[in-house]
């Protein structure tokens, strides 16, 4: 790491909501709290685990907390819905949800699909059905693969940094295709607060999003301390998996806008697309900017 970093006068407490169990999707922000990121810009950092049903723009809205976590289109969402919030940090350059299919069944792109088990009101879904005019049979999905593994022409929804790992230990040859794949990009594990909050604590802000920086550029260099404190946070996340899922994501954690700007950097364009295409397809009822919902105004073009 090389800049001027970003330290507070005084120590400052800070909590981040984050959307699901802890796992290497949080990457950035474990990291940052075992390897001292947040410390030594004094951020004393509360870091709340998700899960089903926990949606951090809600908390956020209510000052419950101060930071979130989100899916790029669940910031849409929430911003369609009255909100006002600016994201300044996403993980993932490209989202590592999509569908998993079995390579047998021979499935290119989204117009050979015929059945789908999907987790009700995903966007990407919602979005590619309507540009595609897909005529597929849809399944409730609860999280277990046991129907996808017996059918072997089903796509089931997934996240390409583990979901084909645990496909191959139950002896599947599957193919993933993320989001863009399909034609769908977004961006994932993004770290938004709200516009008042950054308008009144820039710096606590800029320091939070660097130390998210250099917990992603360390966890992108050596994986496995913070694999492992992510593990003793939440024992059911299994070192295994994070190992797997690690070379998925140096894909798709980087691109030509972190080359340019820095690990964590968005591209303008990304947020109009999206929150463009949801519009379109009836995802959300009242328009909303793209534009309004981002910055990098915060992140440091050195680190990454």
């Amino acid at each position: 790491m090389t800049g001027d970093m970003t330290v507070l006068d005084e120590m400052t407490s800070v909590s981040l909501q984050t959307d699901w169990f802890p796992s290497t999707d949080q990457a950035a922000s474990y990291a940052a709290e075992a390897l001292g990121f947040f410390e030594k810009r004094n951020l004393d950092v509360e870091i709340r685990p998700g899960g089903p049903g926990i949606r951090a723009a809600n908390d956020i809205v209510t000052g419950d907390v101060t930071f979130g976590v989100a899916l790029a289109e669940n910031v849409v969402l929430a911003s369609a819905a009255g909100g006002e919030f600016v994201t300044f940090f996403t993980t993932y350059q490209e989202s590592s949800i999509g569908l998993m299919t079995h390579a047998e069944a021979g499935i290119s792109d989204v117009h050979d699909l015929t059945v789908v088990q999907m987790f009700p009101g995903q966007v990407f879904w919602e979005v590619l059905k309507f540009e595609n005019d897909l005529d597929v049979e849809e399944i409730s999905f609860d999280g277990s693969t046991a129907a996808w593994l017996e059918n072997s022409d089903w796509a089931v929804q997934a996240a390409g940094t583990t979901s084909p790992h645990f496909a191959r230990l139950q002896g599947a040859d599957p193919v993933m295709y993320t989001g863009t794949d399909l034609g769908f990009r977004t961006y994932q594990a993004t770290v938004f607060t709200s516009d008042s909050y950054a308008e009144e604590n820039p710096d606590v802000v800029r320091a939070f999003a660097e130390a998210l920086q250099e917990g992603l550029e360390a966890f992108l260099e050596d994986p496995d301390p913070v694999i492992a404190h992510i593990n003793d946070v939440f024992p059911d996340f299994e070192i295994e998996v994070g190992e797997a899922a690690v070379p998925t994501m140096r894909e798709l954690t980087t691109s030509e806008t972190t080359e340019e700007l820095g690990l964590g950097a968005m591209d303008g364009q990304v947020w109009r697309d999206l929150a463009d295409r949801m519009y379109s397809a009836g995802v959300i009822d009242n328009a909303v900017d793209g534009d309004d919902l981002w910055t990098n105004e915060f992140l440091m073009a050195s680190i990454g």
